[in-house]
């Protein structure tokens, strides 16, 4: 009975998509009562759970969606965007790499394989899949976006090399009052993924990574930036640079930090 009654807030237009910032997902128009499209009605009542955060529920909706119709566009999308938000990005990518060889001309699987491979580190890859849906109907100003992120990742990248290959061994040797530290990132809210996700962020900026870990127990309530003497102009930097449109994190001076480490970020459940 539950069942049906989702269908049917759904019939009626009370169920809302949920609009993330880097994948693309589209739903279909208008569900009708034909047995043809039960895949269509299937593929909605996933959105519908997926809205509310019910993702197990979701997942076995887009199934079944993808069962009665397993060519389909729509839900194998979906699917592969609900397992690369959650942090299986293999699989995503396996899924969606499928989907870009089923729809030649589709631009949604190019974008969202694209920012698949650039969660990856595979700016490369993600910069030819997002050139592809750029040149295709219906996904230019999304896949234009994530471009520009993986730019941004290919042009810090390629800083942090020349800077490397060209520092005099005089100024290498030399003991500045605060040079680029070293950057932990740990997690402490066990969204899987994350620390991935914040890694090429701050990359991005120019700062190297020096370990990715998870905080036992994932109890971290609120992001933290711990900072060893020396590094707080950078550990500010990287506040500004990884603030949310919530509160930025916290910044936290310690007197040392392990592994020779001179920042730590610890991801919180307000990062959630």
């Amino acid at each position: 009975m539950a069942v049906w009654c989702l269908l049917a807030c759904l019939l009626q237009g009370c169920a809302a998509t949920d609009p993330a910032p880097h994948w693309q997902v589209r739903g279909v128009q208008r569900i009708g009562h034909s047995a043809g499209q039960d895949a269509a009605t299937y593929f909605e009542l996933g959105k519908f759970h997926q809205a509310r955060g019910q993702l197990a529920l979701a997942a076995d909706a887009y199934a079944a969606s993808i069962a009665l119709e397993p060519q389909q566009l729509a839900a194998r999308n979906a699917q592969a965007v609900l397992d690369a938000r959650q942090g299986r990005l293999e699989q995503a990518a396996k899924a969606l790499l499928a989907l870009v060889h089923d729809y030649p001309e589709a631009a949604q699987p190019r974008n969202n394989l694209g920012y698949v491979y650039y969660l990856q580190g595979e700016l490369a890859l993600a910069a030819g899949m997002l050139e592809q849906a750029v040149a295709r109907a219906g996904g230019a100003a999304l896949a234009r976006n994530n471009l520009q992120l993986v730019h941004a990742g290919q042009a810090a990248a390629l800083a942090q090399t020349t800077a490397a290959a060209t520092v005099p061994v005089s100024a290498a040797s030399a003991v500045a009052p605060e040079q680029a530290a070293p950057v932990e990132i740990i997690n402490g809210n066990g969204i899987r993924g994350m620390a991935a996700q914040v890694r090429l962020r701050v990359q991005a900026r120019g700062m190297a990574v020096s370990r990715l870990a998870n905080l036992p127990g994932f109890r971290q309530a609120r992001s933290q930036i711990l900072y060893a003497p020396g590094n707080a102009r950078q550990a500010d930097a990287l506040r500004l640079a990884l603030a949310q449109r919530g509160e930025a994190m916290q910044l936290v001076p310690v007197a040392g930090l392990a592994r020779g480490a001179g920042i730590r970020v610890v991801l919180g459940h307000d990062q959630a």
